[in-house]
């Protein structure tokens, strides 16, 4: 598609036309239409942000981006360093503690006891009554 551009000549006698005639006026309900367009895109948050703006809003979401990170750093850091005595995890009071470490001695007991069991089978000393 080929574009003829007005010589000089035309050009000037167009500019000398529009100066001296009056131009073509713009239908009389097109400023109500664009300024209810505006007011409908303001209502719906559409108006174009300026770039200061823009700018604001980035520093503003990069600023909670590195407090988020440095927040999380610093809980790696802390976290480990707290006794564990410290922490409250649940309301598990001494006695049901104990319970359940001699729970686990019980059962890892147990385990010893069928591991020397199955050595012993493999080993060839066979006991008449295993009790597994």
């Amino acid at each position: 598609m080929s574009h003829e551009y007005l010589s000089d000549e035309e050009l000037q006698k167009l500019i000398m036309d529009v100066e001296l005639n009056d131009m073509t006026k713009a239908p009389a309900n097109l400023q109500k239409k664009v300024l209810d367009a505006v007011d409908a895109a303001d209502k719906a948050g559409n108006i174009a942000k300026t770039k200061k703006q823009k700018i604001i809003e980035y520093r503003l979401y990069s600023l909670k981006v590195a407090l988020a990170v440095a927040a999380a750093i610093v809980v790696m850091f802390i976290v480990p360093g707290v006794p564990v005595a410290n922490r409250d995890f649940c309301s598990m009071d001494k006695t049901d503690f104990q319970r359940d470490v001699s729970f686990r001695d019980e059962i890892l007991k147990k385990k010893d006891d069928i591991k020397s069991k199955i050595y012993s089978i493999f080993a060839g000393d066979v006991e008449v009554d295993d009790g597994i």
